[in-house]
């Protein structure tokens, strides 16, 4: 069984509602710390980590009209002796392994437009370029290693998923740059290179098909999952490049050698991409209950999500009416 803790700091006159709030929604245990000379008492919740949203939105409900409180949510190891299961698992119910505030944590770090980011992204770049110039696909494979392109789609996601415009916008930026930092020097070095380059790896990014639709979803899907239940993303992050980074550099490369229709089919396999991730991951985000907690929040929330679906249905609807057309 794993376990949190969630430490609640609260003014000594509250102390009632915290103990009604951890025997209404079955603590495994409580226990209190001193009285702090601020007059302030602290207690400590422990909970199976299945049932940590519901009560950290519990508290966070009765506890609004307070100014001088604090809720803080710890992992934990291991607890001797251990704590009797009172109620057998659900089979088919979604475990999040984080709350919804540990994900806004770790999504809101992944939209973080930094330097080290920008640097990375260039480096995989130029990695990817090379291994599509010479048409190795192991060194095209090693590229996906190091692009860091999972952290802002995710935080994108995220944010529609919880109406929150600011994590939003400074996850749309963050992602419109990366994809900058690999295009414009990609068009620079395309310039300098003959027209007649013979590489299937770099061709093979201007064939728009189901296969890659597919390849994007699954992304978006994995990446979503990896992260809500705690699983390592390094190889999603993979995923997702492979999806994202090949065809933004065949772009910027096919740009530079002056060959607009090969870079219009990359162009548009990228923006496919970007549609197929952000749409599967709101659906998986949607389908695990990952939403706001208060009711206005909630209709903010459903009005960007409806947005972001209908305009990827738009260009995927778009984009499968030009693959079955090309196929007539």
């Amino acid at each position: 069984m794993a376990l949190r803790l969630i430490q609640v700091t609260i003014p000594a006159e509250r102390k009632k509602t915290l103990l009604n709030l951890a025997d209404r929604h079955d603590a495994i245990d409580t226990w209190w710390e001193a009285k702090s000379e601020d007059g302030s008492r602290t207690m400590n919740i422990l909970v199976d980590r299945h049932s940590q949203q519901t009560i950290l939105d519990s508290i966070q409900n009765h506890l609004t009209d307070e100014d001088d409180w604090r809720a803080v949510l710890l992992p934990v190891e291991a607890t001797i002796p251990k704590p009797e299961v009172t109620q057998s698992p659900q089979k088919f119910k979604w475990r999040k392994s984080l709350s919804r505030e540990e994900l806004y944590e770790e999504v809101a770090r992944g939209a973080e437009g930094d330097l080290l980011f920008y640097l990375m992204v260039f480096l995989s770049t130029i990695v990817a370029a090379i291994g599509l110039i010479q048409d190795n696909v192991a060194i095209v494979i090693a590229a996906m290693v190091i692009a860091p392109l999972l952290g802002p789609n995710l935080a994108l996601a995220f944010g529609t998923a919880l109406g929150d415009k600011s994590l939003v916008i400074k996850s749309l930026v963050t992602s419109i740059g990366g994809l900058c930092a690999a295009i414009i020097p990609c068009i620079a070095w395309g310039y300098f290179l003959p027209a007649d380059i013979d590489s299937h790896e770099l061709y093979s990014r201007t064939d728009i098909n189901f296969a890659m639709i597919v390849l994007a979803l699954a992304s978006g899907a994995a990446a979503v999952l990896s992260l809500a239940t705690g699983v390592s993303s390094a190889l999603v992050g993979v995923m997702v490049s492979v999806a994202l980074l090949p065809p933004a550099v065949a772009f910027g490369l096919f740009v530079g050698m002056g060959q607009m229709t090969n870079a219009f089919n990359s162009g548009v396999l990228l923006l496919t991409n970007l549609a197929s991730v952000g749409l599967a991951s709101q659906i998986v985000l949607t389908f695990m209950g990952i939403r706001p907690r208060t009711f206005l929040e909630k209709r903010s929330a459903n009005q960007s999500t409806l947005l972001q679906i209908a305009v990827c249905l738009i260009l995927l609807g778009f984009v499968s009416g030009v693959i079955i057309l090309s196929n007539l």
